[in-house]
């Protein structure tokens, strides 16, 4: 069934100047022109409005990833089905949306300085949650990060610039890792696909962490383990020349 813009405004709540927008951006299907100041909307412009606002004011969701989910719609998924990638990378359902707080929210919450904040996120070293339509949006793990990471280390004196090197490193792991997924779905159905990628995305969140934690431990312990060896060996030379 098509209708006019102002029918689909009033039974989305949306404003036709957003709507207009949301068109230009690839997320609702253009309207069939009649002629310069006529046009008619498809009516499934009224559930996909309905599910970008969903999207956008409850799960904060920007407007390229609600794209990406409203194409899977089209393909035949559910809101659910098509949402579950983007749940598994960017966080559970039921913290979406949670302590999210603009530029000015966050240098309040860690302490760290305007050039502080530029500075790490020129290096990599912090990437802001999501950028809204004026500025970066900041989470919960932003916010840790910024506090308890990057502001400790510059009061310890650490150049910023020498942990680049784990954006460097980390950049090579997560191209594995896709190209790992890749591999892994290959050939499978649009359903088979986001199921794999969300399971996948579990277990790499968990692995990641698991052998970043273990190597480190085993480093830790091979220093203590040569630190005492160099203890031994001193007290023994000292027990000699007595």
């Amino acid at each position: 069934m098509k209708l006019k813009i102002g029918e689909i405004a009033r039974r989305s709540g949306v404003r036709p100047s957003t709507i207009r927008y949301y068109v230009g951006e690839g997320l609702l299907p253009r309207p069939e022109k009649i002629n310069e100041k006529m046009a008619f909307y498809d009516e499934v412009c009224i559930d996909k409005l309905r599910a970008i606002q969903e999207l956008k004011e409850k799960r904060y969701f920007p407007l390229y990833l609600i794209k990406n989910i409203l194409r899977r719609m089209d393909e035949g998924l559910s809101l659910p089905e098509a949402e579950m990638v983007e749940n598994a990378v960017f966080g559970s359902k039921d913290s979406i949306g949670r302590g999210l707080v603009n530029r000015q929210a966050f240098l309040e919450a860690t302490g760290m300085t305007e050039k502080e904040l530029r500075q790490a996120e020129k290096l990599g070293i912090l990437i802001p949650y999501t950028t809204g339509a004026d500025e970066p949006i900041y989470n919960d793990d932003d916010v840790r990060v910024g506090r308890d990471g990057i502001k400790q280390l510059s009061r310890l004196g650490t150049d910023l610039g020498e942990l680049s090197f784990m954006v460097q490193q980390g950049k090579k792991i997560v191209e594995k890792e896709m190209a790992l997924r890749r591999k892994i779905v290959a050939g499978k159905s649009t359903r088979e696909n986001i199921l794999i990628t969300s399971e996948l995305t579990r277990i790499g969140n968990f692995y990641r962490d698991y052998i970043l934690r273990r190597l480190f431990q085993k480093q830790v312990e091979q220093n203590i383990q040569k630190s005492l060896k160099k203890s031994k060996t001193k007290a023994a030379n000292i027990r000699r020349q007595k």
